[in-house]
C-alpha cells in the first residue's frame, strides 16, 4: 500500500502524503493510534484522483478535518485518511449574503466575514471550533439554530471520484446528521444569509456567548459535546443528575465543569473515553430510561 500510493504521489499528486500518522496529532482531544496513510489533496483534482485509486484498490477511506467532534481508537486507522485542511479554504460571495465556501474554511473565519457584511444567521457558531465542511455534515448546532438553516446545498465529490451537487432536500439533514452518500466528500457549502444589521448581530453573538460561558472554560483537550441532547432535556444535566460529573477512567475524565465533555487530563487512550461513554450511557439509562446517542464520531481499531 506504501508504494502504491509513493507512485500515485511520484506521478500526479500535488498534495503531500505521509504514513504511519499518529492521529493524537490531529486530533482536539489529543488521543488516537495510528493511520496507515494521510493524504492532503491541494485541490478538487487530487480528490478526485484519490478517491478514486482507493475505490479501485479497495482501501477504505476516513474523511477528516478539523478533528473536534472525532475520538480515534488506541490502534489507529487502517486505509486512508483524507485531511482537507491544505485546500478547500476559498470563500466567494455571489452577491451581499449569498456565499460559497470550501469545506476546509473555518467556522471562525466565516463567521468572521458574515459578520464584516452585515449577514445574520451564523451567530451559533461563534464560540464552536471546526471547519465549514464538518458542520455541514453533522449539521451542526446550538441553541436551535442550526446549518440547514442557512445552507442551500453541498458540492461532493463521490467515492468514484465524481463530482456532484445535494440540495439542502438532498442532504437528509436531521438532529445533528446528515445523509451524505457513501464515501462522499463535501467540497463546498453554498449558503444564503439575511441582511442584518451591526447592532442586532452583535446582541446575537453576546447573547450566545452568554450561554456558551460554562464551556468556554473547559481548558483540557476535549472532542466537543459527547452525546446530543435527548428531545426535551440535556445530555450534561442527566449526566452529572446521575452523580458521574468528574468521573475518571485512567486519564480521561467527565469535565468538572460541563458533564457533556469528556476531557484529555494527560495521556488518555481512547479506551479510556469509550468506558466513561459507556458508564454514562448505563447509568443515565439505568436511572431515567433514556438511551444517549453520542454525538462524537468514534472510528478506528480498538
Amino acid at each position: 500500500m506504501t508504494e502504491q500510493f509513493s507512485l500515485l504521489f511520484i506521478q500526479r499528486f500535488k498534495g503531500k502524503v505521509l504514513f504511519n500518522v499518529p492521529m493524537s496529532d490531529y486530533t482536539s482531544i489529543a488521543i488516537g493510534g495510528a493511520a496507515d496513510v494521510m493524504a492532503f489533496p491541494s485541490g478538487e483534482g487530487d480528490l478526485k484522483d484519490l478517491l478514486s485509486f482507493a475505490h479501485s484498490k479497495g482501501y477504505a477511506v476516513h474523511l477528516h478535518g478539523g478533528g473536534s467532534n472525532v475520538v480515534v481508537r488506541d490502534k489507529g486507522i487502517r486505509g486512508v485518511v483524507i485531511n482537507m485542511n491544505e485546500g478547500f479554504k476559498d470563500i466567494e460571495w455571489k452577491d451581499d449574503c449569498s456565499v460559497v465556501a470550501g469545506a476546509s474554511v473555518p467556522l471562525y473565519e466565516f463567521f468572521r466575514e458574515t459578520k464584516d457584511r452585515e449577514c445574520t444567521g451564523l451567530e451559533f457558531v461563534s464560540g464552536i471550533p471546526g471547519t465549514v465542511g464538518g458542520a455541514i455534515t453533522m449539521n451542526a448546532g446550538a441553541y436551535g439554530v442550526e446549518m440547514q438553516d442557512i445552507l442551500e446545498g453541498a458540492e461532493i465529490v463521490t467515492a468514484k471520484g465524481k463530482k456532484g451537487f445535494l440540495s439542502k432536500k438532498e442532504l437528509g439533514f436531521g438532529y445533528r446528521s446528515s445523509e451524505i452518500p457513501e464515501g462522499s466528500v463535501i467540497i463546498k457549502g453554498h449558503f444564503k444569509f439575511k441582511k442584518g444589521n451591526k447592532k442586532e448581530i452583535e446582541e446575537k453573538i453576546a447573547d450566545f456567548k452568554t450561554r456558551r460561558r460554562t464551556t468556554s472554560a473547559i481548558n483540557k483537550p476535549n472532542c466537543g459535546s459527547v452525546f446530543k441532547n435527548p428531545e426535551g432535556s440535556h445530555a450534561g444535566r442527566l449526566i452529572e443528575e446521575a452523580g458521574l460529573k468528574g468521573s475518571i477512567v485512567g486519564k480521561a475524565q467527565i469535565s468538572e465543569v460541563h458533564a457533556n465533555y469528556i476531557v484529555n487530563l494527560g495521556g488518555a487512550k481512547a479506551e479510556d473515553v469509550l468506558s466513561l461513554m459507556a458508564m454514562a450511557r448505563d447509568k443515565v439509562y439505568s436511572t431515567t430510561g433514556i438511551l444517549l446517542e453520542p454525538e462524537v464520531k468514534v472510528v478506528g481499531e480498538g
